[in-house]
């Protein structure tokens, strides 16, 4: 698995645009669907007023594939994506490899069909303990966004204590479902600090 990092050019969202999101990039990219760990990353670099999104210079898409379709991925470049009447305009592209973390990885939402964090952390565990891994968990803020099915719920999710091996085991093959609205996708995080942002 990689990710791809496309640029974006200036505009605004709306706050809740993940499902749009999903539906735009899966409209210009008709594989995506056929590979079940591909993921979209929520959007980075956005700033934040008024129940919308800014999006800057800075600000990125990036999606989590496996290597085979990263090549692939290059039609997005140049797309103007519709995302319920707001307009993203994406640049170009560029292949960045995972890197194992140290001991620290962070999904700003992970959903397992529960609101329940007992439960959650069960299932969690759960998952993670059938692939060989047990890290530590601390549990974050609850979220929630729209699907096609409905709300889906969750709770932001920072995993501690896994060796080099291990955290990128989790990268590659993130937790729980709805990977193309941002959900169960991991990345490195620098310490075990809050993890409600």
């Amino acid at each position: 698995m990689v990710d791809v990092v496309f640029s974006l050019e200036e505009g605004t969202l709306g706050d809740d645009h993940a499902r749009a999101l999903s539906q735009a990039v899966r409209g210009v990219l008709p594989w995506f669907d056929e590979e079940p760990e591909a993921g979209i990353l929520p959007l980075s670099g956005l700033a934040r007023g008024n129940g919308v999104r800014f999006v800057g210079r800075r600000s990125r898409l990036v999606l989590r594939l496996p290597i085979r379709r990263s090549a692939s991925a290059d039609s997005l470049a140049g797309a103007r994506l519709d995302l319920e009447g707001a307009m993203l305009t994406v640049g170009t592209g560029s292949v960045r490899p995972l890197f194992p973390a140290r001991g620290v990885v962070y999904s700003h939402f992970v959903s397992v069909g529960t609101d329940d964090e007992i439960e959650f952390l069960a299932r969690c565990r759960t998952l993670l303990a059938e692939r060989g891994l047990q890290p530590r968990f601390i549990t974050g803020q609850a979220r929630e966004l729209r699907a096609a099915e409905g709300l889906v719920r969750g709770f932001s999710l920072m995993l501690h204590g896994l060796g080099p091996a291990e955290s990128l085991a989790v990268q590659e093959a993130g937790v729980g479902a709805h990977r193309a609205l941002g959900c169960g996708i991991f990345v490195p995080h620098k310490s075990v600090a809050a993890v409600g942002d």
